[in-house]
Formats: structure tokens, sequence, C-alpha cells
């Protein structure tokens, strides 16, 4: 969505302050960004962040700033932009967010909009973790929601994979597999090492402790809806931006982006996968409007029930990981990495042991064999610890690379008729 005046989501976040989430992520950086540079009529942006590793909030904000190129356009237009966002010192994890009695008056005084992007996205985090983050974390951001007077919307980002055990996924809110205060009791009282131990058993349908805790988020949101007004945004594989900043920025190698570095260094050749699947990996900025355009239509008061919207890539678009797998070797000759280990060519297999065989005659005895002269030259052996790091990333990433998922958006079509011409055809280009 461009900045122009003639934006009516644009203009509904002027002279309102905000509250994000995990605003130090990949998404909430985006996300601030965003609101800078098109919606820099609004007030204040108050961005939630922890002391890390002897670094207090006010210096991982500045660190923010510094993130390469991506706050360049808004340096530009706004010279003053810094002005605008401010560190409020808090943990997802503590009591009352962590925050001082002055900075929750400040927000409850404040604060219209909630974006809650906060949450750990790794998929094989202890259960309790994943509990204490994805669930009790988004139970306090809803506890302090109730007591905001300004509040309009909140805006609660979840994933399209919160319910994967399901072929088709519709804009609705699933029950879950067990009732939050369930799982927030049991986490509290029954030890690490058994939790563990009973973990598959425990989230099953589920494949990962990420999936099953952001269902059962998702559920609570649902179960406040009637007092909060709130709308659930479910991205699928979050990919480097389409457009906005400018095209290709990412701060990250989590994901399918990891894996197509460590397929054109050559050091990864097979995966399993179903190559006739959708590769559903949606640009960030697709994402971050879908997330504006849900809270305007919210706050607005456009609709007052719970809406979802599945921010998934459009079936008349659809890219295939068959078509991703030609894609980076054709890519790979193109543009060579400058770190080249080995050839790069790669393929999707839907045999494990076909994939096993190729990992270990094509990745792990020619990492051995590197190592092995690296110690012969008295230099550091690095490529089979390479190798056990992206064995790790790759079995949790062939959890979706398997899959077959359909999912509805109708919401989002529901969304793009009550926008005007100007946000629609945004939308429509994003999707399309």
């Amino acid at each position: 969505m461009n900045s122009d005046s003639d934006s009516n989501i644009h203009a509904y976040f002027a002279n309102k302050s905000i509250f994000v989430t995990g605003g130090t992520g990949f998404l909430g950086k985006i996300l601030i960004e965003k609101l800078l540079r098109s919606c820099y009529q609004l007030k204040h942006i108050y961005v939630l962040v922890r002391s890390k590793k002897g670094k207090k909030p006010i210096e991982r904000l500045h660190e923010l700033f510094d993130a390469p190129s991506l706050f360049d356009k808004v340096s530009e237009l706004h010279p003053e932009y810094k002005e605008k966002i401010i560190a409020v010192e808090g943990d997802l994890t503590a009591d009352n967010l962590g925050l001082s009695e002055k900075d929750r008056n400040i927000l409850k005084e404040n604060v219209s909009i909630i974006f809650h992007s906060a949450a750990t996205v790794r998929f094989d985090e202890p259960l309790k973790v994943a509990v204490n983050i994805n669930v009790i974390g988004t139970k306090k951001v809803l506890e302090l929601c109730k007591s905001l007077n300004k509040l309009e919307v909140l805006v609660h980002v979840s994933t399209a994979y919160a319910n994967c055990d399901k072929k088709y996924v519709t804009e609705e809110v699933f029950k879950p597999p067990v009732m939050p205060d369930k799982i927030i009791e049991a986490c509290d009282w029954i030890k690490d090492d058994f939790i563990d131990l009973l973990n598959d058993k425990i989230i099953h349908p589920k494949p990962n402790t990420y999936t099953y805790t952001k269902a059962i988020a998702e559920y609570l949101v649902y179960q406040e809806s009637f007092r909060i007004p709130c709308v659930i945004v479910r991205p699928s594989i979050v990919g480097a931006s389409w457009l906005e900043p400018f095209p290709g920025w990412l701060d990250n190698y989590n994901g399918p982006t990891g894996l197509y570095v460590a397929h054109n260094m050559g050091v990864l050749h097979c995966m399993v996968g179903n190559k006739e699947a959708a590769a559903d990996i949606i640009p960030v900025d697709v994402v971050i409007n879908m997330m504006l355009a849900s809270a305007w239509f919210r706050g607005t008061g456009k609709t007052q029930k719970l809406n979802v919207f599945n921010c998934t890539s459009d079936r008349s678009n659809r890219v295939t990981w068959d078509m991703i797998q030609s894609y980076c070797n054709k890519i790979s000759v193109k543009y060579p990495s400058k770190n080249l280990f080995y050839l790069p060519y790669f393929r999707f297999t839907t045999s494990r042991l076909v994939r096993n065989i190729a990992c270990f005659l094509e990745q792990l005895v020619p990492a051995y064999f590197a190592d092995f002269v690296l110690k012969a030259l008295n230099r550091r052996p690095i490529f089979v610890k390479i190798q056990k790091k992206l064995q790790k990333a790759i079995n949790v990433l062939e959890t979706f690379t398997r899959m077959h998922l359909e999912f509805s958006t109708d919401n989002y079509l529901m969304l793009l008729n009550e926008m005007n011409s100007d946000d629609s055809q945004v939308m429509l280009n994003n999707y399309k």
C-alpha cells in the first residue's frame, strides 16, 4: 500500500498510538517500517522490548534502526521518524508482561491498536517453553487489552499451519486439542523431563510444539473476542519482501531461505517433499498489508465479530515445490555462490530412504573428507558441523514440504469489497 492520501487504511492510523509485541523480529521490523513510511500521521509506536545479553531495551531498539537499508526510505521521507518510536521495557513471559506501573498507565491512556506478533517460531521448542511464550504470553496480552481505555482492535498474528492436521483450512477458530487453561495448568506442575517424554503424545495430531501452541493461542483469542475487539491473521511461510520497502529484504536464514543458501553452496542435495504440493511462501510485505487492512476493518467497526484471515498464496498463481526445485537449480547455475563447496543440484523425493542415502553419499561423506583435509592443513573443520545443523533444519521443514493443504480465502475477498479502489488494487496486486 502506497503512502498516498487516498488510502482509507493508512488514514485510519492517523493520531493513534500503537503497541507492538515482537517488534525486534523479522515481521515486527517490517511492520514498524511500514507504519512509519505509510502511516506517518500516527501518534506513537510503543514497542515491547526485553533486555537481552546485557543490552537494555533502548539499545536493542537502536539496533532495529541499524537493520541494513531497512529504514532508508523512512529516513529520507521523515528524518525525525525515531521520535515516533518508544521502547517499553517488558517481557512476554513475565508477570503483567514485565511492565512498570508507569508504562502500563501510559499504554492504558494512549494505545488504540495492538499488533501481537511475538512468539517462539522454533518448531522443536520444548513444550513448556512454547506454552509459556505462545499461549501464556498471548493470555497476558489479552489481559492488557482489557485495561486499555481506547482499544479499537487487537491484531493477533497466528500461522496458517496452526490447523495443519486438516486438509482444508477454513477461516475459523477450531477447537484445540486441549483447552488453554488445562495445558497452562499441566505445564505449571508437571516436571519438564516428564512432559518432554510425553511430548509427541501430548501434541498429537499436531506435528510440533509451534503449531500446537499457536492453535491453542487462537482459541484464547476466540474466548476473549466477545469482550475484546480482535482479528486473527494467519500467514503461511513468511519469506523475503516482494515490493516494500524494496524487493528481497530479509534479516535471517530461517526456513526455506536458509535451505536455498545451503543448496546454492552445494551442501544440500535432497529432501523429502511432495513436488505437486503448494510451496506456500508469502512475502513479508504482503503479510504486513493484510495486518494493516484487518486492523482497519475491525477498528472502524465494519464488523463486530472475530474474523480470521488466511494470508496464503492465491490458487490462481500457485507455486509448487517442483517449481521451487527447478528454480533453485537454474538460479544456482546463473548466480553461483562465492562459497561453493560442491556442485549445487537439488531434488525432492517422496522416499525417506532415498533421502537418507543421498544425504549420506552426497553430503555427509564429502563433508567428512573436506574436514579431513582441513585438519591436515591445521585448519578448523566445519563441514560436518554444518551438515548436522542442516539435517536438524531439514527435519523441521520436511513436515511442511510433505503437506498438501488447501486454505480458504473468503474473508480476504470480503475485505476487498470493503476497501476503496486504491487499497483494493494494492491487495489484489499482492495476491496476484
